[in-house]
């Protein structure tokens, strides 16, 4: 029974409004230009985006990705992006990998 409850769960799609992951996230424009948005937030100044560790994506009334992001100095950063149905970016929950969170700030695109 429960090996029949396993394998239900394993092939199940994912439920609405959950998180998904993005397979190729560097190649995803949407998913970039969160990134960026993210990347324009960060403390540091100076760093470009050199790459797109991870990412998942949740609808909701636009877009909400949850970034793993690498830059330029190699330093890993995490946050939470929202890309709103008015085309601006929120960006929340970010952090350096193993640092502390930053509070949330908007931008327009």
């Amino acid at each position: 029974m429960s090996l029949l409850i396993a394998l239900a769960l394993a092939v199940a799609p994912p439920l609405a409004g959950g998180w998904s992951p993005v397979e190729q996230p560097g190649d995803d424009h949407e998913v970039r230009a969160a990134a960026l948005a993210l990347v324009r937030h960060l403390p540091v100044k100076g760093q470009n985006l050199r790459h797109i560790d991870s990412a998942s994506q949740q609808v909701v009334a636009g877009m909400r990705y949850r970034l793993t992001v690498r830059l330029t100095n190699g330093r890993t950063w995490r946050g939470t992006v929202w890309h709103r149905l008015d085309g601006t970016y929120v960006v929340s929950e970010l952090r350096q990998a193993r640092g502390r969170a930053h509070q949330e700030t908007k931008t327009n695109n």
